[in-house]
Protein backbone atom coordinates (compact mmCIF):
# COMPACT_ATOMS: atom_id res chain seq x y z
CA UNK A 1 0.00 0.00 0.00
CA UNK A 2 1.64 3.43 -0.74
CA UNK A 3 1.43 6.23 2.06
CA UNK A 4 -0.66 9.20 1.88
CA UNK A 5 0.32 12.11 3.20
CA UNK A 6 -2.13 14.68 4.71
CA UNK A 7 -2.68 17.28 7.26
CA UNK A 8 -2.51 15.43 10.96
CA UNK A 9 -5.28 15.68 13.12
CA UNK A 10 -5.61 16.21 17.14
CA UNK A 11 -6.61 12.36 17.68
CA UNK A 12 -3.62 11.74 15.16
CA UNK A 13 -1.05 13.18 16.96
CA UNK A 14 -2.51 12.23 20.14
CA UNK A 15 -2.15 8.25 19.31
CA UNK A 16 1.37 8.97 17.41
CA UNK A 17 2.52 9.95 20.39
CA UNK A 18 1.04 8.12 22.79
CA UNK A 19 -1.93 10.41 24.25
CA UNK A 20 -0.09 13.66 24.37
CA UNK A 21 -2.43 16.59 23.31
CA UNK A 22 -0.99 19.97 22.32
CA UNK A 23 -3.48 22.37 23.84
CA UNK A 24 -1.75 25.52 21.35
CA UNK A 25 -1.08 26.29 18.02
CA UNK A 26 0.28 23.36 15.82
CA UNK A 27 0.67 22.20 12.18
CA UNK A 28 1.10 18.76 10.98
CA UNK A 29 1.63 16.05 8.89
CA UNK A 30 0.49 12.55 8.78
CA UNK A 31 1.99 9.56 6.78
CA UNK A 32 -0.49 6.99 6.70
CA UNK A 33 -0.49 3.47 5.35
CA UNK A 34 -4.46 2.98 5.35
CA UNK A 35 -5.70 3.68 9.03
CA UNK A 36 -1.76 3.41 10.44
CA UNK A 37 -0.12 6.29 10.90
CA UNK A 38 3.84 5.70 10.14
CA UNK A 39 5.28 8.65 10.61
CA UNK A 40 4.73 11.99 11.77
CA UNK A 41 5.83 16.02 11.43
CA UNK A 42 5.05 19.56 12.55
CA UNK A 43 5.17 22.14 14.66
CA UNK A 44 3.72 23.77 17.37
CA UNK A 45 4.01 27.31 18.77
CA UNK A 46 5.72 27.59 22.05
CA UNK A 47 5.77 31.29 22.56
CA UNK A 48 4.38 33.71 20.69
CA UNK A 49 6.02 33.86 17.45
CA UNK A 50 8.13 31.28 18.22
CA UNK A 51 7.40 27.35 16.74
CA UNK A 52 9.14 24.17 17.39
CA UNK A 53 9.53 21.61 14.09
CA UNK A 54 9.67 18.08 14.52
CA UNK A 55 10.20 15.38 12.22
CA UNK A 56 9.87 11.24 13.18
CA UNK A 57 10.10 9.64 9.73
CA UNK A 58 11.24 5.99 10.17
CA UNK A 59 14.02 5.27 7.15
CA UNK A 60 11.86 3.78 5.06
CA UNK A 61 9.28 6.22 4.84
CA UNK A 62 12.01 8.72 3.77
CA UNK A 63 11.90 10.23 0.29
CA UNK A 64 12.67 13.55 -1.12
CA UNK A 65 9.02 14.21 -1.86
CA UNK A 66 8.60 15.19 2.03
CA UNK A 67 10.33 18.05 1.18
CA UNK A 68 7.16 19.80 -0.45
CA UNK A 69 5.26 18.38 2.67
CA UNK A 70 7.52 19.99 5.26
CA UNK A 71 7.67 23.19 3.26
CA UNK A 72 3.63 23.47 3.29
CA UNK A 73 3.55 22.81 7.61
CA UNK A 74 6.33 25.48 7.54
CA UNK A 75 4.25 28.05 4.97
CA UNK A 76 0.98 27.01 7.76
CA UNK A 77 2.86 27.58 10.64
CA UNK A 78 3.77 31.26 8.77
CA UNK A 79 0.13 32.00 8.27
CA UNK A 80 -0.34 31.87 12.09
CA UNK A 81 2.05 33.36 13.07
CA UNK A 82 5.12 31.74 13.35
CA UNK A 83 8.47 34.32 13.31
CA UNK A 84 11.48 32.08 14.18
CA UNK A 85 11.43 28.60 13.97
CA UNK A 86 13.38 25.74 16.21
CA UNK A 87 14.69 22.23 15.44
CA UNK A 88 17.45 19.87 16.28
CA UNK A 89 19.39 18.01 13.77
CA UNK A 90 20.07 14.38 14.26
CA UNK A 91 23.22 14.08 12.44
CA UNK A 92 23.38 10.76 12.65
CA UNK A 93 20.73 10.46 9.82
CA UNK A 94 22.30 11.17 6.54
CA UNK A 95 21.20 13.99 4.80
CA UNK A 96 20.05 15.70 7.51
CA UNK A 97 22.11 18.81 8.00
CA UNK A 98 21.54 19.46 3.85
CA UNK A 99 17.61 19.56 4.40
CA UNK A 100 18.16 21.66 7.37
CA UNK A 101 20.12 24.22 5.36
CA UNK A 102 17.58 23.79 2.46
CA UNK A 103 15.12 25.01 4.19
CA UNK A 104 16.67 27.80 5.90
CA UNK A 105 17.80 27.02 9.19
CA UNK A 106 20.94 27.75 10.58
CA UNK A 107 22.68 25.89 14.01
CA UNK A 108 22.87 27.71 17.11
CA UNK A 109 25.47 27.20 20.11
CA UNK A 110 22.21 25.60 21.99
CA UNK A 111 21.88 22.04 22.33
CA UNK A 112 18.99 20.45 23.65
CA UNK A 113 19.03 16.27 24.87
CA UNK A 114 22.62 16.41 23.04
CA UNK A 115 21.65 17.45 19.56
CA UNK A 116 22.50 20.82 17.90
CA UNK A 117 19.36 23.02 17.70
CA UNK A 118 19.41 25.25 14.91
CA UNK A 119 16.80 28.34 14.02
CA UNK A 120 14.90 29.42 10.90
CA UNK A 121 14.10 33.21 10.75
CA UNK A 122 10.53 33.72 8.94
CA UNK A 123 8.63 36.43 7.04
CA UNK A 124 5.10 36.67 7.09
Amino acid sequence: MKPAIVPATDEEFAKFYGGMQVNGKWVGRAVKRGRLVSAFGGLLETAEGEWVAFLDIPRHERRPSLYRHIRAAFEDATAQGAKVIKATCDTSIPRAEALMKHLGFEPTEETHEGKAVWVCLVSN
